[in-house]
Parts: structure tokens; C-alpha cells; sequence
């Protein structure tokens, strides 16, 4: 019987060797659907007024990420890069770190999410 797969390695693994998707970044065969988000940090911060908190991702390259702000008691809202919904915080990302900002007028705490995945390339 015929294996039909698209498999894509990580770093130092043979695509054509692996059975594993979790050494992959994308393992897709005729049996299963993997759908692999491959996630490198999570946290949360407490972000000061007129403050920000660097968070070292440490990929040197700008990943995809989420991040959140609590806009009330467990109300969370998603962020941009740019403070478009008036909520006085955002957040900046690049090669060595995400940044995130609050010039809400009050403490705020965030929630974020790295991924391995490059947005640039």
C-alpha cells in the first residue's frame, strides 16, 4: 500500500524518515490531519501606565504571536500592533523581543502567545 504525505521537517529532522509530527512543522497523510501550531512562549505581564515589558523571544526573527489585554474583570481583548480600538495598549514585535504597551491610564494585564512561525521570510 502507497503512503501519500506532505511532510516538512523541523531543524535536524529527515522529513522522509520521521513518523512523528511532532518533529514537523507540517505532517499531512492520507489517515490523519495534523494541524500542528508549533508554539514557543506564553505568559502573562502586568504592564504599569505610560509603561512596557520586553519579553525576550530569543528566534532572531519577528514570529507570529497573540496577545491580549484585560479590559475589565476576565474581559480580554485581542491587540494589534497599532492602539486602533482606543484601548490605550498595544503591542510591538521584533527579531529579539515582543513588546507590550499601555497608555490606558491604569495598570493593565496582559496575556501573550509566541510562535515559532516567521512572519518575514
Amino acid at each position: 500500500m502507497a503512503f501519500n504525505a506532505i511532510i516538512v521537517g523541523l531543524d535536524g529532522v529527515n522529513a522522509e524518515t520521521t513518523i512523528d509530527p511532532n518533529d514537523c512543522a507540517l505532517y499531512v497523510d492520507d489517515t490523519t490531519d495534523h494541524i500542528l501550531i508549533k508554539e514557543k512562549a506564553r505568559g502573562t505581564a502586568s504592564v504599569a501606565n505610560n509603561g512596557t515589558q520586553n519579553i525576550a523571544h530569543g528566534l532572531g526573527y519577528v514570529p507570529f504571536c497573540l496577545a491580549f489585554v484585560e479590559i475589565s474583570p476576565g474581559v480580554w481583548r485581542k491587540l494589534y500592533s497599532s492602539p486602533i480600538d482606543g484601548s490605550g495598549c498595544w503591542f510591538e514585535l521584533n527579531g529579539t523581543n515582543l513588546i507590550l504597551r499601555n497608555t490606558s491610564g491604569s495598570a493593565k494585564n496582559f496575556a501573550y502567545y509566541i510562535f515559532f512561525d516567521n512572519i518575514t521570510s
